[in-house]
């Protein structure tokens, strides 16, 4: 069972109807150049995004405050990770963004280095190895490529048409992994320093266990953001 908690502004319900920033350019909805117009624009309004908007309810991306975030695989391990700021999210580069306005879905492939810290509490086994802990960690996940899909559907409101996302997904691969647990079995630091070398020298399959947790935070932070703005604005706006 995966946990996550993610800030507040994130989960804002959405329920405004906002007219497009100005940082964002709509793209002619039946240009064959579409897509280009797409990563092109997504890649000059994101630097404004990452800022924050709180007209719509978006958070600044750098640092992100997720405030909790528990990995619990049943009486093998469970893994609570508190107040962690998130590095690296406004340096994301989008390296795709392919929209198909007419069976309304859209696929976006980018790459980012992430970076979170903050405090944990550790107790189980990984790698079939015993460990307990709890202080700072510092997590790195490094040379992310990432693919985020999402599907949506068309709502009236205000005799005005709104793009309501009905699905999305987002996966990512790694070249890297980075852990780091201060203070592992209560301050023992041969052992400690031990673990954390065997769980770096084994970051993929460490990874399988610990990574889902925080890759799905990520895909809802994600979400959130592009919800944040494609809810509100009409979607004739951003698509002429």
């Amino acid at each position: 069972m995966i946990k996550f908690v993610i800030s507040s502004l994130c989960l804002v319900s959405i329920a405004s109807a906002l007219n497009l920033p100005s940082y964002i350019k709509p793209c002619k909805k039946d240009d064959p150049n579409l897509n280009d117009c797409s990563l092109k624009q997504t890649k000059l309004a994101f630097p404004f995004i990452s800022k924050g908007d709180k007209k719509f309810k978006s958070p600044p991306l750098n640092p992100l405050l997720l405030p909790l975030i528990e990995v619990d695989t049943g009486p093998n391990l469970k893994l609570k990770m508190t107040d962690l700021n998130v590095h690296g999210l406004d340096s994301i580069e989008f390296k795709k963004a392919n929209f198909d306005t007419k069976a309304n879905k859209a696929h976006f492939t980018l790459s980012a280095t992430l970076n979170f810290i903050g405090k944990y509490e550790i107790d189980g086994k990984i790698l079939v190895l015993p460990i307990t802990g709890d202080g700072n960690c510092n997590i790195t996940f490094s040379g992310g490529d990432f693919t985020y899909d999402m599907n949506w559907k068309l709502v009236e409101k205000n005799n005005k048409q709104y793009a309501q996302i009905e699905t999305y997904k987002l996966d990512m691969k790694l070249k890297r992994a980075y852990f780091h647990f201060e203070n592992l079995f209560k301050g023992d630091k041969l052992l400690g320093d031990n673990m954390n070398m065997v769980l770096n020298d084994n970051w993929e399959e460490v990874m399988k266990e610990v990574g889902p947790g925080i890759t799905h935070t990520i895909e809802v932070v994600v979400h959130n953001v592009v919800k944040a703005y494609l809810e509100q604005i009409p979607y004739r706006e951003m698509f002429v």
